[in-house]
């Protein structure tokens, strides 16, 4: 079913969205990117928002976390709105953020890079978790991130926001550019984390979506035009080739 939806909510659980988008309107210079975004996203699931290149998705993320500001709307993250909330200021609340650019710091190696994005209150094992999860993180934790390959910089990117106890994670196109190979070690990085954080995720590779989404929101210019399980999305061939096209891959 193609439908919009204001929130995400599991079937008969009455459980209240963690991150909340109601009628978010967002710009870049004069172009109306954002059309009256409206999603709920709840609380130790995995949210995987879709959309053809250009919908809209990563301006979604940006647009939470505040690094573009919402033109009308409201965002509510644990029961509070956020918007005008500074990036810094939501980061300290709990919200980690992987871009779809990685950046990392070049110049600084693994293990000084994972110590950097460790806040204050942080877990003790937190850089062990990581390590656990990406084995190869320890092996080169002297080496200067901007020698390593794509997929060891996304690992970085990646363990950057799990050293941190946070109650939300956006995930920014993680598979984007990858070997399948690494695309495996990631999924089941993030696989291993599921359930134990909320993850807003912008996913292309629909087999990634698949294997880790429980629900989805599919964007198309802007708009909000399905909200349901990830399985509906992944057993829709109509609702692919209409919203998600050749850039959707198998």
């Amino acid at each position: 079913m193609i439908a919009a939806a204001p929130a995400i909510r599991g079937a008969g659980s009455g459980v209240e969205p963690l991150l909340r988008l109601t009628d978010v309107h967002a710009y870049i210079g004069e172009s109306h990117i954002l059309q009256g975004v409206s999603f709920g996203a709840l609380p130790g699931r995995v949210t995987v928002l879709l959309g053809r290149n250009g919908a809209g998705k990563t301006t979604t993320l940006r647009t939470i976390l505040g690094l573009l500001p919402a033109a009308r709307g409201a965002i509510d993250f644990a029961g509070e709105a956020v918007v005008g909330v500074r990036p810094h200021a939501l980061v300290r609340r709990g919200v980690g953020y992987v871009p779809e650019d990685r950046d990392v710091f070049g110049g600084l190696t693994v293990a000084e890079n994972l110590r950097l994005a460790q806040r204050p209150g942080a877990p003790r094992d937190g850089i062990a978790r990581v390590h656990a999860l990406f084995p190869d993180l320890e092996r080169r934790a002297g080496q200067r991130a901007g020698s390593l390959s794509g997929g060891q910089q996304q690992m970085v990117a990646i363990a950057r926001a799990l050293v941190n106890d946070n109650r939300l994670l956006l995930i920014d196109e993680p598979s984007k550019g990858l070997a399948p190979v690494v695309v495996t070690q990631m999924t089941d990085a993030l696989a291993a984390i599921k359930g134990t954080t909320t993850i807003l995720l912008v996913e292309q590779n629909l087999a990634v979506a698949r294997a880790l989404g429980d629900d989805a929101v599919v964007l198309d210019d802007g708009r909000v035009v399905f909200t349901g399980a990830m399985s509906e999305v992944a057993e829709d061939a109509a609702l692919q080739a209409r919203y998600l096209g050749a850039g959707a891959r198998a």
